[in-house]
This record gives structure tokens, C-alpha cells and sequence, in this order.
């Protein structure tokens, strides 16, 4: 696709924040040149990507990564990023595009339900789909609790991210494998494991990670 053209149509193109509008130095230089300065707007995109297979209806880890969702959401909404979701079981299933409407979100969340086996590397793929384009800070958090159900697919699928510019979060409850979260993650920092009754407590963590 060419970059100038996912640029110029994006929905933020020629909006200045009214914060910047009130700065004075803007203010001076608008009143010297009799022009209106525009403030160059950076969009942000973060997919959540939540694991809903069988082994999720084991304790309380679905209502757990429920509200560590809602959570997540509104502390990257702080940090001006645009949330999506997709939950994976035996398919991927895309729930919602990244958008700033927390109530949406939230209603959607509360709709994730648990069964089936774990086919990450189709949730990846969607997520890359679906940020294809778009241009800005773009990045996939992955919430899971165990092992995908094809390893090297799941990799191959990160790599595939990375080349598209796309970060890897992940984090895991203590039934996970923390070695292959590390991997699946660009880097290790951006990679946590938690014990399954601290996973909501992990997810709200994970956006505070978020770049920018």
C-alpha cells in the first residue's frame, strides 16, 4: 500500500488538539504570520488479543483477564492509543477495530466466553490484517495461559508483525511457558508472567508498558 496515501486519508489528518491550539508561543506566531498553525497528530493502535480456550474456564482466569481487559483499555486510552480486541480459542475472531469509545469495549469484553483449543497464530495474523496501513505507533498485546496450539506457526507469525513495524507484548499466567512468551514478545522486557489470581493485576500493568 503506499504510505502517502494511508497517511492522507487518515481520520486525524488536519485536527489539532485544543491544547496545543491555547499554547501561547502558537498563539504568536499565528498572530505574526496571520496563518494557522497545525500540530502534526501521531496516531496509536494496540490490539488486545485474549486467549478464550478451555483451560481459560479453569479458576477464575476468564474473569480475571476480563477485567484486566476493561483495565488495560482505559490506562492505553490515558496514553491517547485507540484499542482493539480478538479473541482466539479453536479460530481467531476479530471483536472490534482500535477506537477510543471505552463503554463499546467494555460491553464487548464482558461477551468473551471460554472453550476450544488455542490457535494464536491466527489472532496474530488478524491483528497484522487489521493495523495494515495504518500509520502511527502499532502494537499487539497477547493475554494467554498456556501453549498455542502450533509453535512455529505462532513465531512465524511474530516475525510477520515485526517486519510490518508492529510490537509483541505478552504476558502469561504460571501455567504458561515463559521462554516461549520471551520469544513472542520483541523484546524480553516486554514479555510477563503472573500467577493466574494476579493476571488482572498483569494486563492493567501491560498498558502502563505501552511505548509513548
Amino acid at each position: 500500500m503506499d504510505n502517502k496515501n494511508s497517511i492522507s486519508n487518515s481520520p486525524n489528518k488536519g485536527t489539532t488538539p485544543a491544547r496545543f491550539r491555547q499554547k501561547d508561543w502558537v498563539k504568536k506566531l499565528e498572530a505574526a504570520s496571520g496563518k494557522q498553525i497545525e500540530s502534526c497528530t501521531f496516531n496509536r493502535f494496540v490490539y488486545l488479543i485474549v486467549d478464550c480456550s478451555g483451560s481459560m474456564t479453569e479458576g477464575n482466569k476468564m474473569d480475571q483477564a476480563k477485567i484486566g481487559a476493561m483495565g488495560f483499555a482505559s490506562e492505553a486510552q490515558r496514553k491517547e492509543y485507540s484499542v482493539g480486541l480478538i479473541q482466539f480459542a479453536s479460530y481467531a475472531e476479530h471483536i472490534l477495530e482500535p477506537q477510543k469509545e471505552f463503554s463499546s469495549f467494555n460491553a464487548n469484553v464482558e461477551r468473551l466466553s471460554a472453550g476450544g483449543s488455542t490457535n494464536m497464530s491466527a489472532a496474530i495474523h488478524m491483528a497484522i490484517d487489521n493495523l495494515f496501513g495504518k500509520a502511527g505507533e502499532k502494537v499487539i498485546c497477547i493475554v494467554t495461559d498456556g501453549m498455542p496450539d502450533d509453535k512455529k506457526a505462532t513465531l512465524d507469525a511474530a516475525h510477520d508483525a515485526r517486519k510490518q513495524a508492529i510490537e509483541i507484548m505478552t504476558i502469561g499466567t504460571d501455567d504458561a511457558d515463559k521462554d516461549f512468551l520471551e520469544e513472542l514478545a520483541t523484546r524480553k522486557d516486554l514479555s510477563l508472567k503472573v500467577s493466574r489470581d494476579r493476571l488482572e493485576r498483569g494486563i492493567v500493568s501491560m498498558a502502563k508498558m505501552l511505548p509513548g
